[in-house]
């Protein structure tokens, strides 16, 4: 029982459905035959009993009439009459050609009183004969006189059931062949039909075994309509594999890019380390005169102001990369702007600051309010006007454009840090927001920060749902562009208020 079960487990679940949609059509065909034939034989013996009824009391009474005066003509017919008298006299009559086909059945004893016990009727048995195979139908009656009213026996009158059993063998055959048939073209149809039903499944299995030889960009072809099971499995999984390509695409692109972050902040930590672990082995070695131990220390402490500042922004950035919370509030960009450009007023007095309108350069813009951490896009603009400082001569002018402008997502505002330096390349403007990127290759120290600033500010500009591009400034120098949606109308935050042009501007 267990191999048998675990024979049938081991096959195809289309071999399956096969065997089970076969075994189904048998046992309903058999079903239905058995019936049909059962029903057949129960009609046709219905019909040779209603024969005897019907005919029996005319033949019953002839052939007793004549078994009794002696004149045993041969019966015309098939019937069989056999009389038994209470006096002990009996005969029967039969013809010769009928009593050679199916023999003479052995009617026995017949009983009076048994006879006369039929209230409803003459009921009629099935005798055999003294020909193996050939049943008889009977039926018996009482014997009377007419004039006394006395009985004087029984009479059996008898029908062969032979043919009838022929009829009902040869009926069985036919619907046994026929069944037989059906049965065989069900099997083969079924087969075909239930290959042709799982050929989408068959197709899911050879996607699955591309995916699974590293194929991603496998996908299911849409056969089937969508309102369908395999139609909607179809799609279903169609749309898993998408995601599943674009998430391990993704990861991917998280590993390497992990991969390049950490090897270029190996390579930025790597120079103030070996600048201070070089500075104070020739410390320690005695190989620093006296006179220039106060250079040896401050080189030391830059690199580790240095360093501090680098991992600084690399925690910012990881932070931001796990999606920390910020403090969201309602604030004014114009004020932020003011505030930044002031600080860099007293730290670069030899350079010209200002701020301006977006949408017209010689009027002072007016409070453009968003949602956001305000400390936050503080450092944003910080950085900006940093990497100004960093990147252009020395004296060059530097504005601050504020506005809100209409796109197609809705209303934003903007910020846009303009300088009049060298520029940016065309080539370049979208890499100079990659982590570590500078365009100086060299990565001195005195020409380029970590190339993180950037980075840090298209990070901060992300998580508040904007965007940031690198654009070139009309008359030469570059032009970071910010765009950040707008707040809804509100009150605005009391830290908020709208800024003016910083004073030497």
């Amino acid at each position: 029982m267990v191999k048998a079960s675990r024979l049938w487990h081991a096959q195809p679940l289309r071999s399956r459905l096969v065997l089970i949609t076969t075994a189904l059509l048998t046992v309903g065909l058999l079903s239905a035959s058995l019936a049909m034939t059962s029903l057949l034989q129960t009609h046709l013996l219905s019909q040779v009993d209603d024969q005897l009824r019907t005919t029996a009391t005319a033949i019953g009474s002839q052939g007793a009439t004549q078994i009794r005066t002696g004149n045993e003509s041969l019966m015309p017919s098939t019937y069989y009459v056999e009389a038994q008298y209470l006096d002990g006299e009996s005969g029967f009559m039969i013809n010769d050609d009928t009593a050679r086909e199916y023999g003479v059945p052995q009617v026995g004893e017949l009983s009076l009183e048994e006879a006369l016990a039929q209230v409803t009727g003459p009921q009629p048995y099935t005798v055999s004969s003294d020909l193996i195979g050939h049943p008889w139908r009977v039926i018996s009656l009482p014997l009377r006189d007419s004039r006394t009213g006395e009985y004087l026996g029984v009479v059996a009158i008898a029908l062969p059931l032979t043919d009838l059993l022929e009829a009902v063998e040869r009926s069985r055959l036919v619907v046994a062949l026929t069944d037989v048939a059906i049965i065989l073209v069900g099997a083969v149809a079924g087969t075909y039909l239930v290959h042709r039903s799982f050929r989408p499944l068959r197709q899911i299995e050879t996607v699955a075994g591309r995916i699974a030889s590293g194929d991603l960009s496998a996908r299911v072809p849409l056969t089937e309509p969508r309102d369908t099971e395999v139609g909607s499995l179809q799609r279903a999984l169609n749309q898993m594999l998408q995601q599943n390509e674009r998430a391990f695409s993704v990861q991917v692109v998280a590993q390497e890019r992990m991969t390049r972050f950490v090897s270029d902040a190996s390579h930025e930590l790597r120079t103030p380390l070996a600048a201070i672990r070089g500075y104070g082995e020739l410390y320690r070695m005695g190989g620093v005169p006296p006179e220039r131990q106060a250079e040896v220390m401050g080189r030391i402490e830059t690199e580790a102001s240095r360093m501090g500042r680098l991992v600084e922004d690399l925690l910012q950035l990881a932070r931001m990369d796990e999606g920390r919370k910020m403090v969201l509030e309602p604030v004014d960009l114009t004020g932020v702007c003011a505030g930044a450009l002031a600080d860099m007023a007293v730290l670069a007095p030899e350079r010209d600051c200002a701020l301006v309108d977006l949408l017209d350069d010689g009027a002072e813009p007016g409070p453009v309010v968003v949602t956001g951490d305000r400390d936050r896009l503080s450092q944003v603009v910080t950085n900006l006007l940093g990497n100004v400082t960093r990147h252009t001569p020395s004296g060059s002018p530097v504005e601050i454009a504020v506005g809100a402008v209409g796109t197609q997502a809705g209303r934003c505002a903007v910020v846009e840090v303009r300088d009049h330096g060298p520029g940016v390349p065309a080539s370049e403007a979208e890499k100079v927001f990659q982590r570590f990127y500078r365009a100086d290759t060299s990565r001195n120290r005195e020409t380029g920060g970590s190339g993180l600033g950037l980075a840090i500010v298209s990070a901060i500009v992300g998580r508040h749902g904007g965007s940031v591009r690198m654009l070139q400034t009309p008359g030469g120098g570059a032009t970071v562009r910010i765009e950040i949606p707008l707040a809804p109308p509100g009150p605005m935050d009391s830290q908020g208020s709208p800024g003016s042009t910083v004073p030497g501007v």
